[in-house]
């Protein structure tokens, strides 16, 4: 009996001694709850397409979407819309591989002309780092003196901007969009 009272109270003690802080646990010391993402898991969807056909673990072939990952999905739906991401999943838009540039992945889509009559092209970029994302619509456009041009639309997450993205990476979206 005394041994069972023993064990009673060793317990109770362990219970409240967790709830007690310490001077190591002050809530001034508390990490930050700031919005952080480790998207470098990530990586290995680079040469992937979007959309592709995997098999699952009895042979079934499953079909895995880089737009319904946890790390992506809100954010997109945000940024361009659950419309959007909706119609990416039913086929309007045709994909590229995932380019890896740096720490960023680029993903390609051109719009399905026989689904949708939109002629804008699309580029998604994601920092491997953080949780922003960037967006730009892009169509060539003639003008009235017949010169070539791209007409863009950029589209970022919510406290960023154009000017978040490096040099060199500005450098080679210009490249895919065919600016001269």
């Amino acid at each position: 009996m005394k041994c069972l009272l023993f064990l009673l109270l060793t317990g109770s003690l362990g219970l409240f001694g967790g709830l007690v802080p310490t001077s190591a646990q002050t809530p001034a010391q508390a990490p930050p709850s700031a919005p952080t993402s480790d998207r470098q898991p990530l990586r290995v969807w680079q040469g992937r397409y979007p959309h592709h056909e995997v098999r699952g673990p009895r042979g079934r072939v499953q079909k895995i979407s880089f737009f319904k990952l946890p790390a992506l999905r809100k954010p997109l739906a945000e940024m361009l819309g659950e419309d959007f991401l909706d119609g990416v999943e039913q086929g309007n838009y045709l994909e590229e591989p995932i380019e890896l540039f740096g720490d960023y992945l680029l993903v390609r889509l051109y719009p399905n002309l026989r689904r949708i009559e939109d002629e804008h092209r699309l580029i998604i970029v994601v920092p491997l780092e953080g949780t922003a994302l960037h967006a730009v619509y892009y169509q060539e456009v003639t003008g009235a003196d017949g010169q070539r041009d791209i007409q863009t639309d950029w589209r970022h997450s919510f406290g960023t901007s154009l000017d978040d993205l490096p040099e060199s990476l500005k450098t080679r979206l210009a490249t895919i969009m065919g600016l001269p």
